[in-house]
């Protein structure tokens, strides 16, 4: 079932998120994550506390295809500066409601590769960022690339580890559509688009 929100230029995505809950965005190709993102950031006027962790999003900006708004905080951690960034998203988002965007966990997990029990860091990691979201009712947004397999469920891709999912997680599946990124959410069983008009990447 198809969502039609009407007038297409008054389409909102923040009004898709949930605040008591970890928004995960799954996507198979970075452009369709990439195009959700700014089309979001785009339509806020909160405070965008965005870890890029694969910095696509950041070429963009560097090239010109987006232009930074000053509503956002780009952070570009290293596995040197990762933790003292999170904490710096931490303090921040515990003064004002905000928007937290993890962009990916495949990128989280990569910078993370070389310590111990490297799941339940990216977990802790999760945990904290998701409990301080829900202090200020701010919302947390986490990028995975994946694909589905019947036996396994998530997977990441390509590492192939299996995408551990959490109880309060809300999940936006985006895809390719004629129209724009197709955007499904399993929870309600329906389906919304972008059109390729609203995507600032476009």
């Amino acid at each position: 079932m198809f969502k039609n929100p009407g007038d297409d230029s008054k389409l909102n995505l923040q009004t898709m998120l949930e605040q008591d809950h970890i928004n995960s965005v799954f996507y198979s190709d970075p452009f369709l994550k990439a195009g959700f993102i700014s089309k979001l950031v785009q339509d806020t006027e909160l405070q965008v506390l965005y870890l890029d962790l694969d910095l696509l999003y950041s070429g963009y900006i560097v090239s010109g295809t987006i232009h930074t708004k000053k509503n956002v905080t780009l952070l570009q951690p290293t596995s040197e500066t990762l933790y003292k960034m999170i904490k710096e998203i931490l303090v921040k988002a515990s003064l004002s409601q905000t928007i937290i965007v993890v962009d990916s966990l495949n990128g989280l997990y990569n910078i993370l590769n070389r310590k111990k029990n490297v799941g339940k860091t990216v977990m802790s990691i999760m945990m904290l960022l998701a409990s301080i979201a829900k202090m200020t009712k701010s919302y947390l947004v986490v990028g995975s690339m994946v694909r589905y397999k019947k036996e396994e469920g998530w997977i990441m891709s390509p590492t192939g580890k299996r995408l551990v999912e959490t109880k309060n997680s809300k999940k936006i599946l985006l895809e390719h559509g004629k129209e724009g990124i197709v955007l499904s959410m399993p929870s309600d069983s329906c389906k919304l688009v972008i059109p390729s008009s609203l995507i600032p990447l476009v």
